[in-house]
């Protein structure tokens, strides 16, 4: 094993993850276990699923701000997935695309995560081959709606995918997407770009949602996310309005 280059996912069962998990096919899957306020959801689907999902205890849930960001998460998980196989050769998969606007899902962020992993498995007294460390960003630059026609490209279903994955920050037992959050926001413009069919109720709470949470942002920026999905955004706004005026 120690030549064999090691596919390792960290899979969280969000959309981002989820489609790039079909879609790149690891060899290893690694849910880690931050005991944030949406753990205990995300791994409960993850077993009902019975996905091959290794699941690893790390308690970054105690640095959770508010907003539900935990400042230097993707480097904190990076460095687990190094450390969960013995080959010499490891690529890592970060579910991170396009409009992610927090710096530790940018190139540049990945690259310098990359030049410090690699210099601290260079060889040495208790690693004498060292080890090689590749941060695979191939879907960065892919939207969250371009991801998931990619994966309906390759024959994957709609459906499957939208009952599958879970992005959510506030997810319970009754309702697994509470439609109001920045997260169910992306999943609901990804979805609904690609034609999924929604009923008028969650169109009117994305609708509300957009507008206390974006649009003033949106009308004050020549671009807000980027181009690509900015042009999404106000694509699904315009036909979810029409919609609920039927």
């Amino acid at each position: 094993m120690a030549n064999k280059t090691v596919k390792v996912m960290l899979y969280s069962g969000g959309m981002d993850s989820w489609l790039i998990d079909k879609l790149w096919k690891p060899d290893l899957r690694i849910y880690v276990d931050m005991h944030t306020k949406y753990s205990e959801e995300e791994i409960k689907k993850i077993k009902l699923l019975k996905d091959d999902v290794k699941i690893v205890d790390f308690p970054l849930g105690q640095y959770e701000r508010e907003d539900a960001i935990i400042p230097l998460r993707n480097l904190y998980l990076i460095m687990v997935a190094c450390n969960e196989t013995l080959s010499d050769n490891v690529e890592i998969c970060v579910g991170a695309t396009a409009g992610d606007r927090s710096l530790d899902q940018s190139e540049t962020f990945f690259n310098k995560a990359m030049d410090i992993l690699n210099y601290l498995y260079s060889p040495q007294h208790w690693v004498p081959n060292g080890k090689h460390i590749k941060v695979i960003t191939d879907y960065r630059n892919k939207t969250k709606a371009e991801l998931l026609r990619m994966y309906m490209d390759e024959g994957g279903s709609i459906d499957k995918a939208f009952k599958e994955s879970l992005s959510c920050y506030n997810p319970s037992e009754d309702l697994e997407e509470c439609w109001n959050c920045k997260s169910c926001f992306r999943k609901f413009i990804a979805f609904a770009y690609n034609g999924y069919e929604f009923d008028k109720d969650v169109l009117a709470k994305n609708l509300k949602y957009f507008n206390e949470h974006i649009k003033e942002e949106m009308d004050s920026k020549e671009i807000y996310r980027t181009p690509k999905e900015d042009e999404e955004i106000r694509t699904v706004i315009t036909n979810s309005k029409k919609r609920l005026e039927e």
